[in-house]
């Protein structure tokens, strides 16, 4: 008795195929959808941060030290010219209080903060073979060199026991850097990437500090030192560790920090009611000399950042990474729905389901910009799962009964529930994932064992 194969369930399979790549079309409209989100949000974070102040970064303070530069030219001619060496302090104790708050544009969340900053330390005889000679000490002055000055408070400074008055710079040529920047905000599952970049404060592409200057006394000796002042800022402040010795102390009622950069906290504390973060980071770790004319300092610069709790744009962006592989396990549960009970399901209806699957994205993205992520998720979840067994009941096999109606309804809620597990999950994601298909396939497997797949003649 010769065999051949069985057309119609071939041609089924090929014709679901080429539903699931025209099913890619509106998952891509979906990511689209998402993009244009972040980007709605990150307008909106522009607005607050044009008007608060954006993330701060700071590089102080630093003894600015004059010295004459001597030039020949082709004719043997001699010029003189002024430059400036940046010198580091021998310690500092910085102690930082982020007064946080949240700011909205529209339905968008943006943290603000106001940081008040104290800075006790001093500053040591300069280096032998620095330059002494040409050194102009009389001139010396300190700066503070920052981001962004915006929303800075006219400081406090205290050199010898004296107070001195902190301007704009005039000279000194600040620093330049280059801090780590946070992408992917979702404090559930810990996904926080993390990529160094130039410090642009939301387009502009300067990654040169702006400077405070204040004509101080140095006669090469060991001078102390405070300086208080606040600063307004949002999203996150970063420090440079400069000194031989540094000393940070961070703490705010925020109760989400992320702490990120070339250094992480010591000691960390937190809670409900906040944090607290303290980091002890010496030169010889930091790599930073004590001169600092041409230090990179961006290898060393470290950040506390503070996050949504929740970021649903980018947790939605995720679920999106796994939507083809959901539209084919539904259109599998279909088919082996279909040549189980000898029921046929038309193209369409295939179509239909795996439109519900799109939907679903649009529903959680929707949902999530009002109520927390979690919830947004069951809803949609649960209106995708409704619809779905209601059509599968109704509209594709009339037949099925009340308790197989049922079990395909577990059915969909365990795929919907092994996706929002795997969004929570990080490093066990990928274990988790292989062994949830293996026993997918494994039951597709035993589900079509009696099935005939060629033709008796």
């Amino acid at each position: 008795m010769s065999k051949k194969l069985n057309l119609s369930i071939i041609w089924k399979a090929l014709v679901i195929g080429v539903l699931i790549l025209i099913m890619l079309i509106p998952l891509a409209f979906v990511r689209g959808n998402i993009t244009g989100r972040l980007d709605y949000k990150d307008n909106a974070k522009a607005k607050v941060t044009d008007s608060w102040g954006g993330p701060i970064a700071i590089a102080a303070p630093i003894l600015n030290i004059p010295y004459t530069v001597e030039s020949v030219d082709e004719n043997k001619k001699k010029s003189y010219s002024t430059a400036y060496a940046k010198f580091a302090p021998k310690n500092v104790d910085i102690k930082v209080n982020l007064l946080s708050q949240s700011r909205y544009i529209g339905i968008f969340e943006v943290p603000v903060f106001t940081a008040e900053i104290t800075m006790a330390g001093s500053f040591d005889k300069l280096p032998a073979g620095d330059m002494e000679d040409a050194m102009q000490l009389k001139n010396a002055f300190v700066t503070l060199e920052i981001n962004d000055l915006k929303g800075i408070s006219t400081p406090d400074f205290v050199w010898r026991g004296k107070n001195l008055e902190f301007a704009p710079a005039v000279y000194g040529n600040p620093l330049s850097l280059s801090i780590p920047r946070s992408y992917g905000y979702d404090t559930d599952s810990s996904f926080v990437v993390t990529k160094y970049d130039r410090y642009d404060n939301y387009g502009s592409n300067s990654n040169v500090l702006k400077s405070l200057s204040s004509r101080v006394e140095f006669n090469n000796d060991s001078s102390q030192f405070e300086i208080k002042f606040k600063i307004k800022g949002s999203d996150s402040i970063s420090f440079a560790p400069i000194a031989k010795e540094n000393n940070f102390a961070i703490s705010s009622t925020w109760a989400n920090p992320s702490f990120s950069g070339a250094f992480l906290p010591d000691t960390k504390t937190i809670n409900s009611e906040g944090f607290n973060a303290k980091w002890n980071i010496s030169y010889l770790a930091s790599g930073i000399p004590t001169r600092l004319n041409g230090a990179d300092l961006s290898s060393a610069i470290f950040k506390t950042a503070l996050l949504v709790p929740v970021d649903n744009y980018r947790a939605a962006e995720r679920a999106t990474k796994y939507g083809i592989l959901f539209i084919i396990l539904t259109f599998l549960s279909f088919f082996v729905f279909e040549i189980t009970s000898k029921k046929p399901v038309h193209p369409f209806q295939y179509l239909l389901a795996g439109l519900a699957m799109a939907i679903f994205y649009m529903l959680l993205l929707s949902i999530s910009e009002f109520i927390p992520f979690g919830w947004a998720y069951l809803i949609a979840a649960a209106a995708v799962v409704i619809m779905l067994t209601v059509y599968l009941k109704f509209a594709v096999l009339k037949s099925m009964s009340v308790k197989n109606m049922l079990l395909v309804a577990a059915a969909f809620s365990a795929l919907y529930g092994y996706l929002y597990i795997l969004l929570q999950l990080q490093d066990m994601a990928l274990i988790f994932g292989s062994i949830s298909l293996f026993v997918a396939l494994a039951i597709v497997m035993y589900a079509t064992r009696n099935i005939s797949w060629y033709e008796e003649q």
